[in-house]
C-alpha cells in the first residue's frame, strides 16, 4: 500500500477540466500529486488510471476503501467515469466501456443506466453517507421525520391506476427504484420511493355537485394523477407535492377517554358497502364473511390497551455486524412478476399507499437504510371486533416487504419445507395455522 505524502483533501478532489485536460480523480494517491494525465483526451486519462492507480491488488484495495468512505471522492470518480464513457466495477476495481460487462466467477456484472446519475457509473460501491446528511429541498428536509409526517396523514390511494396514467407512473416508479438501486444507503432515495404513491395516486375528493358526477369525477381523477406525475419529475414540483400533502386538513381524532359512538345500523351499512367491494373484486367468500363481521373496534383506551397487550412495544432486532457467509437470495424477473400477480385482487396497501395492483398497472403500461426499517417493516393495526367483543388485530404491511417475502418463499420454500420436516405447519404449508387450530378444537371437543 503506497500513498503519497500529500494526499489531497476531499474538497479538492472535484473533477473539472483545466484547459481542456481532465485531471485524474485519484490525484494525491500513488505518486500522482497533481492529477494531470499528461495530455488532453480521455484515452490518455483512462490509460493513466489503469497504469498507475489500478495496477495492483493492494492499490485497488486502497482506492476501494477510499471511494466507499469519501463522498467527494466517490462523486469525482463518478463524474470522470461518466464524462469518459466508462464505468467502474467496485468488485474488481476495473474500468470498462459502457457497453462491456465485467466477468466474475459468480457471474457477469453489467452497467445499467437508469437516470444518468454519477453514482450509477460506480457499480458495486454505495455512495457513502455520514449518517447526519439530510437532503434539503426548498427548506424541506427529506428524511425519516418527513416520512413519519406523511405516513400519519389520513390519505387514500386509488385502487387501480387509470390506463392513461399507467405509463407515466411506470416511468416515475422505475426512476425511483433506479435511484434506490444505485444508492441503497441513501435515505433520500428511499423516502422518495415510499412517498411516491401518496404524492401521485391520491383519491380525488370532489368539492361540488358537478364534480361528484361519475364521468366528471373519473376525468378529474385522471387529470389530478397526470398533474402530480408531471410535478414529481421536477425538484420544485416535488416540494410542492409534499407541501400540498402536509397542508391537507387532518381528520379530527376522537378523544381516547370518549370512544366514538357507533350504532348497529351504521355498522350494518359499513358491512354492506365492504361486501359490495369484495363482490366487485370477485372475493365472494370474503364478501359473506364481511356481512357477518362485528366491525372495527371503537377508538378508545380499551381498544388501545388491548392492541398493546397483543402487540407489545419491543426494540427492533439488532443486525449482526459481521457479514453473512451465505450468498444473498437471487430470483429472476419471472419469479418476481408471478409473486406480484399472486396478490389477490383488491389487496390492501400499507402505510405508503402502494398497492399490488399499482405495480401490475405499471408493468402493463443492497438493503434499506436502518433508519427507515421501522417504516418498511412495520404495519398498521386495525382492531376488528370479535363476536365476544374481544379484539382481533389485523396487520397490513407494505407491498414491498410482502413482495420480498413471496419471492423468498418461491426461492427457498420447498427446500425449507423438506428441511423442517413434516411436523411443522409454518413454512410451505398452506393454511397451516388454521389446521392446527381446527385440529386442537376437534381434539378438545372429542375428549372433553
Amino acid at each position: 500500500m503506497v500513498l503519497s505524502d500529500s494526499v489531497a483533501s476531499s474538497s479538492e478532489m472535484s473533477v473539472r477540466p483545466v484547459d481542456g485536460v481532465w485531471p485524474c480523480p485519484f490525484r494525491g494517491f500513488h505518486c500522482c500529486p497533481d492529477g494531470m494525465a499528461g495530455s488532453k483526451g480521455f484515452p490518455r486519462l483512462i490509460a493513466h488510471i489503469k497504469r498507475l492507480h489500478l495496477s495492483s491488488d493492494d492499490w485497488k484495495k486502497v482506492l476501494r476503501e477510499a471511494i466507499s468512505t469519501d463522498s467527494d471522492l466517490f462523486t469525482s470518480v463518478g463524474e470522470a467515469s461518466k464524462a469518459s464513457g466508462q464505468w467502474l466495477c467496485g468488485a474488481c476495481m476495473c474500468l470498462h466501456a459502457l457497453s462491456r460487462g465485467c466477468h466474475h466467477e459468480d457471474g457477469l456484472t453489467i452497467f445499467n443506466r437508469v437516470v444518468g446519475d454519477t453514482a450509477e457509473f460506480i457499480v458495486g460501491i454505495s455512495k457513502p453517507h455520514t449518517g447526519k446528511e439530510v437532503v434539503s429541498l426548498g427548506g424541506l428536509a427529506v428524511d425519516d421525520r418527513l416520512l413519519d409526517r406523511i405516513f400519519s396523514l389520513p390519505l387514500t390511494t386509488v385502487k387501480s391506476i387509470p390506463p392513461s396514467c399507467r405509463m407515466a407512473f411506470s416511468h416515475a416508479l422505475t426512476a425511483a427504484l433506479g435511484k434506490v438501486a444505485a444508492a441503497p444507503d441513501s435515505v433520500e432515495a428511499w423516502v422518495r420511493l415510499l412517498v411516491l404513491p401518496r404524492c401521485t395516486l391520491r383519491v380525488f375528493r370532489p368539492s361540488n355537485r358537478q364534480e361528484h358526477q361519475s364521468g366528471n369525477r373519473k376525468s378529474l381523477q385522471c387529470q389530478n394523477i397526470r398533474r402530480s406525475l408531471i410535478a414529481w419529475g421536477d425538484e420544485d414540483g416535488f416540494v410542492e407535492l409534499i407541501l400540498s400533502l402536509l397542508a391537507q386538513p387532518s381528520n379530527e381524532t376522537p378523544r381516547l377517554d370518549k370512544p366514538s359512538p357507533s350504532s348497529d345500523n351504521s355498522a350494518t351499512h359499513v358491512n354492506i358497502k365492504q361486501c359490495l367491494r369484495k363482490v366487485a373484486d370477485g372475493h365472494f367468500i370474503a364478501a359473506v364473511k364481511v356481512l357477518c363481521s362485528s366491525g372495527v373496534a371503537p377508538f378508545g383506551n380499551d381498544t388501545l390497551n388491548a392492541l398493546v397487550a397483543k402487540h407489545p412495544t419491543l426494540p427492533p432486532p439488532v443486525m449482526p455486524d459481521f457479514l453473512l457467509s451465505e450468498p444473498p437470495l437471487v430470483v429472476d424477473a419471472d419469479c418476481v412478476f408471478k409473486c406480484i400477480a399472486s396478490f389477490p385482487k383488491g389487496t390492501s396497501c400499507g402505510r405508503d399507499g402502494l398497492r399490488a395492483q399499482h405495480i401490475l398497472d405499471a408493468f402493463c403500461g443492497e438493503g434499506c437504510p436502518k433508519i427507515l426499517a421501522e417504516y418498511v417493516a412495520s404495519a398498521p393495526l386495525t382492531p376488528l371486533l370479535k363476536p365476544d367483543n374481544g379484539i382481533r388485530p389485523i396487520a397490513v404491511g407494505m407491498i414491498w416487504r410482502r413482495l420480498v417475502s413471496k419471492a423468498a418463499m418461491r426461492g427457498v420454500g420447498k427446500e425449507m419445507a423438506k428441511y423442517l420436516g413434516d411436523f411443522q405447519f409454518g413454512v410451505g404449508v398452506p393454511s397451516g395455522a388454521e389446521a392446527v387450530l381446527h385440529s386442537a378444537n376437534r381434539f378438545l371437543n372429542e375428549f372433553h
